[in-house]
């Protein structure tokens, strides 16, 4: 097996990154705050605010289902957004046909089948041991030792799931064997190994990141890694892999990295409308705390189950509650109506502030996988960037493909 094909130079990367880095400098203002916080569009660009103040809600919608009618429509305040998009290097490879057992991907849910079954197909013609990092269950260590007939150790910190793997494993008489490990706590050195190929599927952001400094250090022969979650990593703001992105001016905190995965295609219409509900009634809340305060700055709430927000569910009862997660006293008599339209409105501008912030969504990401790019070309590591599957399966489809030369 060989990444021969379209790999990207460090000139290359290296360009790609000081021009994200420029725009996302540049446009600071415009991604790096939070909606919630604002009362008005907190930008300097009148005609800007007009045009969002014009948005009729059905535009609006419109716009958040596709952000590239978005980008065409703002296309005027932001020039460089829908400029030199395709110097992005995405490889979309051909598909092949793999047609698996139905034992096989028992217990496996669609979309995420999808995924493990696209990223099985990437490793074609691999010969070495293969390390499977961060496992869960081993789905897709389980689909590479079967297509591939490799040996395969998978990694996993949940006793639980290592188990329940390797019986499945066993079952099914596959070449897959579990390794219980916490690689943050007890990075495991002694499994990794120059002649491997180490896949990770979604690992997520201090996971991943782990996986890289330690490939550095060890140097696998190969690995490919689809990143996800960059915002849950162990430090209150991103620590920069490669040189040029410690260079650079941005500091961004774990709201900032959450941004680069706002954008979700998997909820289901019922899990949506929950969740917009939840921030109209979140928003309203805070019309009343301020209201009865004074102040106006925005105080955050715990997370709660969704059930608060179905159909029998209550504005007043999660006001009450909201209260007392603040230690404020509510007055006796409240008009909830007045307050949930007042949210209403809060609601609108926050989505219309969203729809910018979200403009800036992909080359944020892309600014973060160039990063870890940055950083395996400087360890000797050859690379291809591709694309692993449609978006529409899952938004975060990228696949970094290296190689040791």
């Amino acid at each position: 097996m060989t990444f021969t094909s379209a790999f990207i130079s460090i000139e290359q990367t290296q360009r790609l990154f000081a021009c994200y880095d420029q725009w996302l400098t540049d446009y600071q203002d415009y991604w790096q705050f939070s909606p919630f916080a604002h009362h008005t569009f907190p930008w300097p660009k009148p005609l800007l605010k007009h045009s969002l103040e014009q948005l009729s809600l059905e535009q609006l919608t419109q716009f958040e289902q596709h952000p590239t009618l978005a980008r065409s429509y703002f296309a005027e305040y932001f020039p460089e957004l829908t400029q030199n998009q395709e110097s992005w290097p995405l490889t979309v490879p051909q598909t092949r046909s793999l047609i698996s057992p139905f034992w096989l991907s028992n217990g496996i849910k669609g979309r995420k089948l999808e995924q493990i079954a696209a990223f099985c197909q990437q490793l074609h013609g691999e010969t070495r041991p293969v390390l499977e990092w961060c496992a869960g269950k081993g789905h897709l260590g389980r689909f590479i030792s079967y297509h591939h007939q490799l040996p395969v150790t998978s990694l996993e910190w949940q006793a639980q799931l290592c188990e329940e793997g390797q019986q499945l494993a066993q079952k099914l008489n596959l070449s897959q064997h579990f390794e219980h490990c916490d690689v943050l706590a007890e990075p495991p050195q002694a499994t990794l190994n120059k002649q491997q190929h180490v896949v990770a599927l979604h690992a997520c952001g201090e996971l991943h990141l782990q996986l890289l400094r330690l490939a550095s250090q060890q140097r696998p022969q190969r690995l490919s890694l689809c990143p996800c979650c960059y915002h849950l990593i162990s430090t209150p703001y991103y620590q920069p892999l490669s040189e040029q992105a410690q260079q650079s001016s941005l500091q961004l905190s774990k709201a900032d990295l959450r941004l680069a995965v706002a954008q979700s295609v998997t909820s289901g219409q019922r899990v949506q409308n929950l969740r917009q509900t939840e921030i109209h009634w979140r928003l309203s809340y805070q019309c009343l705390r301020e209201q009865v305060t004074g102040q106006s700055d925005y105080q955050a709430l715990p997370s709660v189950a969704k059930h608060w927000f179905a159909q029998g569910s209550s504005f007043a009862d999660f006001a009450q509650w909201a209260s007392q997660q603040h230690q404020l006293a509510l007055p006796e008599s409240i008009d909830w109506a007045d307050y949930l339209n007042l949210g209403r409105e809060r609601h609108l501008q926050v989505r219309k502030s969203e729809l910018i912030q979200q403009l800036f969504r992909p080359i944020l990401e892309r600014w973060l996988i160039l990063d870890r790019c940055l950083f395996l070309q400087k360890h000797g590591y050859q690379l291809k960037l591709v694309e692993l599957f449609p978006f529409q399966t899952s938004p975060r489809n990228v696949l970094i493909q290296a190689e040791l030369p």
